[in-house]
Parts: C-alpha cells; structure tokens; sequence
C-alpha cells in the first residue's frame, strides 16, 4: 500500500502507516515506530527527521506536485499535523531521540541530487520548539508568500542536526533507533487563506490523555485526569512489543483515582489502552520494572 500522489524522495525510506496493516511493523495506531492514531482518516505518513551517527546527509522525506502552482507575491496558508515518534514495538526502530526543525518547503523542480542540496537551513514553514509529547499532534501552521511559481511542496526537516536541537526523549533504554522520528498528518496548501484554521472536527488527544504515574512503576499505575470533567475508564487492555493484549480488566478506585493492579508482570516497555465511558480511548506508553 503506497500514499496516492506523494513520493519518497532522498533515501526513498519514509513509511506509510495506514490501519489496514496488520503486519506489526507500520500498523496503526501501534507500530515498530510509535503509537498514535491519525489526526483523521485511516493512516499518516513517518520520516526520520535527523541524521545517524551525526551523518549529515541523513533525512527521510515526501513530496508532492501541487494542484496548481503558487503564484509569486501572492500569500498561501500552509499547516500540517506532526506527531512524536517513539516507544513503539521494535527497540530497532523506536527513536530515542525527538528534535525541532520539520516544515514544508517548496521547488520548482525537485533537486537531482539531495546530498548536495542538503542543508539549506531554511522552510516556509517549521516547527519551531522540540516536541516531547508522544500522545498529541502538534499543529504547527502560518502564511507564506512565495517568491517563484512553485510547483512541488516537500516535507521534511532541512536543518542540519546542529539547528535542530536533537534532545533525548526515551531515556529508558528500550529504543535504540538514533534518528529523531516525526509522524505527518493533515498537509494543506491553500490560496484560501483560513482553510489551514478549518478544523476536520477531529478532538485533540492532549484533551483526553491523563497521567500515568509512578513511571517506570512496579505493581500499581495510577490513572489521573487533568481535564474537567474527568472521563472515567470503563476498562483496559494492556499491549506488549507485539502488539498483543497481555492484561485485560477494570480499573480499582482508591483515593479518588483510578488504579490498575499488574501483579507478575515483566519488566519491559508496553502500550496501554484505555476504553472510556461514553465512548473514545486513549494510549499512552509506560514502563514496569518488576520487582
């Protein structure tokens, strides 16, 4: 399964996530890259956004031809959903790194020879902060007025890795991947200058997720919302590094908070899913450390 109209460019080695799979390396939402549902729809794609070995010349990256071409002088919106990379299924392909600098920039023609061209340290659009949450998609969006008829938009990070603020995300040991890995959701490109404002009506993960605490945690993880009114968890599956449900069952309430009970279990980094009331589910990693 390919995404119709977008090329991989550069290293040719970007992947496409889409619930359809069900292999265990790109599914959705649990993958060998991370978990995160789509901003909307049924997949997103996952590009490496920062070097191996302090390689330079190394970026994932996709593109496409727009609809028609960006007139110069004449302001377009531009906004696209990134998501953290991380805590997924496979220490070898789980990043442990998380950096700034993903953004939207545009050509004419695409270049011939991207080690070349790399780095040009310059977007129309980028993120600006380094991203440490796994559980949201960062909305990053603005005006940019173009001074060339351009033709194709590509996505990626075109800033070398020491603008780009590589940070240590996953200090626990599990991932062993070292590029900074960003999922994509949601491109737009638009004369109409409040489209990239339009929301899908898609709700905000960061709204829904609570807090999961004592991390790395031994027997009992402690469930605490932050939002108001806090949605209750009708029940919880717990997913191991294949994917597969090894816990199941209903959360305790003591002292006001929801808590689960993982007697036995081992030591190791797993997925948690949480089924709400009403409807809805939220997933968070989190680590246990057996006694």
């Amino acid at each position: 399964m390919y995404a119709t109209g977008w090329m991989n460019l550069h290293t040719q080695s970007a992947d496409y996530f889409n619930a359809c799979n069900s292999g265990g390396v790109v599914d959705v939402p649990y993958s060998q890259f991370g978990y995160q549902l789509p901003y909307e729809g049924d997949a997103y794609v996952g590009m490496a956004t920062s070097g191996i070995g302090g390689g330079p010349w190394y970026r994932e990256m996709v593109g496409c031809p727009l609809a028609e071409p960006l007139q110069p002088g004449v302001p377009v919106c531009l906004s696209f959903k990134m998501a953290v990379g991380g805590f997924g299924s496979w220490s070898g392909n789980s990043s442990y790194n998380t950096c700034q600098g993903v953004g939207l920039k545009f050509f004419t023609q695409l270049p011939t020879d991207w080690y070349d061209y790399l780095y040009p340290n310059s977007a129309a659009l980028a993120l600006d902060v380094v991203p440490t949450d796994t559980a949201i998609w960062y909305t990053v969006s603005g005006t940019y007025v173009p001074d060339s008829a351009y033709a194709y938009v590509v996505v990626g990070n075109f800033f070398a890795d020491s603008l780009s603020e590589v940070t240590v995300l996953d200090s626990t040991g599990f991932g062993t991947a070292e590029p900074s890995y960003a999922f994509i959701d949601d491109v737009r490109v638009s004369f109409t200058l409040d489209y990239c404002d339009a929301e899908l009506g898609v709700d905000e993960p960061s709204r829904e997720l609570p807090l999961a605490y004592p991390q790395p945690f031994a027997e009992l993880l402690h469930v605490k919302w932050t939002v108001d009114p806090r949605p209750f968890v009708r029940s919880y599956a717990l997913l191991d590094a294949g994917g597969r449900a090894v816990r199941t069952g209903v959360p305790e309430t003591r002292d006001g908070t929801q808590v689960l009970v993982f007697e036995g279990l081992r030591s190791g980094t797993y997925l948690l899913r949480l089924d709400l009331a009403g409807g809805g589910m939220a997933t968070l990693p989190i680590v246990c450390v057996s006694p």
